[in-house]
């Protein structure tokens, strides 16, 4: 086991994880500490409004949109200060996928799946992985109106501040903003280190586990199924890559376009393959240490059970979809 390799895939994931998620808790206190939170949730009132979820839910979505870590930030904040209920946060987390679906085919997946696989295949990619997350979201929105309509938040209407909130606002309106501000990062570095000291250690454990040579057993298992998938048998490349990033697994389908002349279906279940992988690891990973830490170990547990299990089930169907494409063209 490269140790080092280890260390650095992790300090890696650090930097760009652990800011985000301090960026979060800090807008959270920030926006609640002034009056400029409600111009946030605009954008997604509608959507909130539909799914029966507090007014606070707006904002934390419109976050997910700018970014994910940022907006579990906020969602954690929220929560810990009772502002959000548990049956709140899983609602929000699924109808989160289509702001964080739209995030990725915009700034992520379009330039790079566009300029590797062509414009054919790769609008058709962020076309079907828009409509799973779409789906999810709808399918979030439909539960908040069974579940919250009969069982409200466990806070109450938390849109409005407690007394309590109000009485700390009115001291500090009479501090100056300098003094404000000061009260707004105190508390923040405090809500992010409580997390940060759960998250490293159990993420470290994650990795450490993963790399226990889970990638080559997985390219082996994968190699028999590429004539029952209709795959050629380079696309065991693809599979591998998807245990290192999105961006590895759509360059090695580029090549493997090139090189193995395969139809747009088979390169799009190639994909998709890969991207339940990618995903699933990433879920295991990643997602339920940081949720763990983020709303501790019961919620944190169903929060990604209930995001992986709908996201995995979405993609799924989009590769028996393509199977059954290809399996009966007429």
């Amino acid at each position: 086991m490269d140790y080092s390799l280890i260390f650095s895939e992790a300090m890696k994931l650090f930097s760009i994880m652990l800011p985000m998620i301090f960026i979060g808790f800090f807008l959270s206190n920030l926006l609640r500490a002034t009056r400029y939170l409600e111009y946030t949730s605009i954008p997604m009132a509608s959507i909130t409004e539909m799914a029966r979820l507090p007014k606070t839910c707006s904002s934390v979505l419109t976050f997910f949109f700018l970014n994910s870590w940022s907006g579990m930030g906020m969602l954690s904040s929220f929560f810990h200060k009772r502002i959000l209920g548990e049956r709140d946060v899983i609602v929000t987390v699924l109808i989160a996928q289509l702001p964080k679906g739209l995030h990725s085919a915009i700034f992520f997946q379009a330039p790079v799946a566009l300029a590797v696989l062509g414009y054919e295949i790769g609008l058709l990619l962020l076309f079907l992985e828009l409509l799973v997350f779409a789906g999810i979201a709808v399918a979030g929105i439909f539960i908040g109106r069974k579940i919250l309509f009969k069982n409200p938040s466990e806070h109450g209407d938390n849109t409005e501040l407690s007394i309590s909130e109000e009485k700390e606002k009115e001291k500090e309106k009479e501090t100056g903003c300098i003094a404000r501000a000061g009260a707004v990062l105190q508390k923040s570095f405090h809500e992010f280190g409580k997390v940060a000291l759960v998250l490293v250690p159990t993420t470290f454990l994650f990795i450490i586990i993963l790399n226990l040579g889970l990638a080559e057993y997985s390219a082996e298992t994968l190699q028999p199924l590429m004539n029952p998938l209709r795959l050629p048998d380079a696309a065991v490349i693809v599979f591998a890559a998807s245990f290192l990033s999105q961006i590895a697994v759509l360059s090695a389908a580029g090549t493997i376009v090139v090189i193995e002349q395969i139809t747009v279906l088979q390169c799009l279940e190639m994909l998709f393959i890969a991207r339940v992988l990618h995903l699933g690891i990433g879920y295991v990973k990643t997602s339920l240490p940081t949720n763990i830490a983020l709303f501790g170990r019961k919620l944190g547990l169903r929060v990604t059970c209930v995001e992986g299990f709908m996201v995995e089930t979405g993609l799924t169907c989009i590769v028996l979809l393509l199977i059954i494409l290809q399996t009966y063209p007429g």
